[in-house]
């Protein structure tokens, strides 16, 4: 599942070139593999369900994904390794089982809605900040590791500027976290920051850094590249691609993604 902290910063540099009162629905295929510190990979194959809204300085977007999980029953998509007996009594399992121990399965994950207020836009819309809120659901399994059976708040800043066809972009947010059956989490600091080049087709090709605090006992810590490739194939289909290395516990060591959105 692409989990871009800086993904908001992106799309609110990209809706200052969306139409006004715009609405698209999206879905796509996202698949990461890792061993998130240990020593056996989890697979994870997403096929978000994405709707969203522009409309002048609001942005509004909701996502539902379906997840297919192969791997270590500690293993939560976003989360990284649970790694404390909590956990393994919600399983009914022996201490430390759920560290070594593998399960598939498949099912609706967590859903997110979250709303953007652009809270400043200058130079004919090439600069802007923005402010951002979101909220997770735990509409997803935790006992089969679909989701993590929270419901979770974050609050992000986000801006960019643009020269000429290259704009720079980032953000710097905060996570609170609900109850869980599976382990404490920990309220922590998120922030990212990368970089896009339009070309003379119009395609955006780009790189950017996500990053994420490690919590005690979780979540664990995410360090993430990507390089992302947007192609606007005509006035109401547009498509993206990307490919992922982690550096963390909390991210996968590789993963790649396609999308595509239809606006109406």
């Amino acid at each position: 599942m692409r989990r871009l902290i800086v993904a908001s910063a992106l799309c609110l540099a990209q809706t200052a070139l969306a139409a006004e009162g715009e609405f698209s629905l999206g879905t796509g295929l996202n698949y990461t593999t890792g061993t998130y510190g240990g020593s056996t990979s989890t697979k994870i194959l997403t096929i978000p369900f994405n709707a969203r809204y522009d409309n002048g300085p609001w942005s509004f977007k909701a996502t539902l994904p379906y997840l297919h999980v192969t791997g270590v029953r500690a293993v939560y998509p976003g989360v990284g390794r649970v790694d404390n007996g909590t956990l393994d009594n919600l399983l009914g399992v022996p201490r430390n089982r759920s560290q070594t121990e593998t399960r598939t399965a498949s099912g609706m994950g967590d859903a997110t809605v979250a709303a953007t207020y652009t809270i400043y836009s200058g130079g004919a819309n090439r600069s802007g900040i923005g402010l951002t809120g979101k909220l997770k659901f735990a509409t997803g399994d935790e006992t089969q590791g679909l989701g993590t059976g929270s419901n979770d708040a974050s609050l992000q800043v986000e801006g960019f500027q643009q020269a000429d066809r290259n704009t720079v972009f980032g953000a710097i947010g905060y996570t609170v976290y609900g109850d869980s059956p599976i382990t404490q989490f920990e309220n922590v600091v998120n922030f990212g920051l990368g970089a896009m080049h339009r070309t003379d087709g119009g395609d955006l090709i780009g790189v950017a850094f996500d990053a994420r605090q490690a919590g005690s006992p979780a979540p664990a810590p995410l360090r993430e590249l990507t390089g992302f490739w947007t192609h606007r194939v005509d006035r109401n289909w547009r498509t993206q691609a990307y490919v992922l290395r982690g550096f963390a516990r909390g991210s996968p060591d590789w993963g790649a993604g396609l999308s595509a959105a239809y606006a109406f």
